[in-house]
């Protein structure tokens, strides 16, 4: 991440949980230069972690608009951009968020709009978005498939430039991807594990060369671009959806019938948008 953050500057964020608490540390400094940021990588562990390098395309540099973002146990990173923010899709995705939520937005990004947007769609579908009660990994995905689905429909009768929307989401329970427009990489499985002597997983099964459909995983790691040796990395479909749920078991949902991949605009393709 402090390598990648050469290329994506303007911020970075470290999402992850203690216990049954979301928490989150961020700046709008670059993570290469930032000693907090290293302090933090060498020091915070957890079941769960986002971390987020920023370039950035809609809003200001300011720790605000760093992501991941959180509400309650709800941590979103995102990296895309939604063209027209400004002129539609800020006021179309408000309509669709209520109050009590939209309120709670600090910054001037997409991102946190969309995170808001994604909020009110789970709360729609009877998720407690404050609170802690559980809700099901596999439910709160197919809600946020179809409410990201919604927004790249919206772009495209509304005659703007399709929205990249790269996702991932968690409550620290289940942890959902979406892959729309930019790289996307799996891994669950390890060519070889320096920690394998002292692991107390008595099965194995990630040193496997493939993940065995339908079982359980040790680990999951989602990435814009595969990193670490020792991983083997899986390339996501564009249009497909990653669930992990809370027995562990990933599930890849494919892209919709006729989906094509959005198309990054010209003037963004020099370096990957956050």
């Amino acid at each position: 991440m402090v390598e990648q953050s050469t290329r994506h500057p303007h911020g970075w964020g470290i999402g992850w949980f203690h216990d049954d608490d979301a928490y989150v540390l961020k700046a709008a400094t670059a993570a290469h230069s930032s000693m907090r940021f290293k302090d933090a990588s060498a020091r915070l562990t957890s079941h769960t972690m986002i971390v987020h390098v920023r370039k950035a395309t809609v809003g200001d540099l300011d720790h605000l608009n760093a992501h991941p973002f959180r509400f309650g146990r709800w941590i979103l990173a995102h990296n895309g951009t939604i063209f027209g923010f400004a002129e539609h899709m800020q006021r179309w995705m408000l309509d669709r968020t209520p109050a009590s939520l939209a309120t709670h937005i600090l910054g001037d990004t997409d991102s946190e709009h969309l995170f808001f947007y994604l909020l009110a769609a789970l709360e729609r579908a009877g998720a407690a978005v404050d609170a802690r009660e559980p809700f099901p990994a596999e439910r709160a995905s197919a809600v946020v498939r179809d409410a990201l689905l919604a927004l790249d429909d919206e772009a495209v009768a509304a005659g703007l430039e399709r929205p990249i929307l790269n996702v991932l989401l968690t409550d620290g329970r289940g942890f959902i991807a979406h892959r729309a427009g930019m790289p996307l990489f799996l891994s669950t499985q390890k060519r070889r594990c320096a920690d394998e002597a002292a692991c107390p997983v008595a099965n194995k099964s990630c040193l496997l060369a493939e993940r065995v459909a339908g079982q359980g995983v040790n680990h999951l790691l989602i990435a814009s671009e595969p990193i670490g040796l020792e991983n083997r990395w899986e390339d996501l479909e564009d249009g497909c959806t990653v669930t992990l749920d809370e027995r562990f078991t990933v599930g890849i949902t494919p892209p919709r019938a006729g989906w094509t991949q959005p198309e990054v605009p010209a003037r963004y393709r020099t370096a990957a948008v956050s």
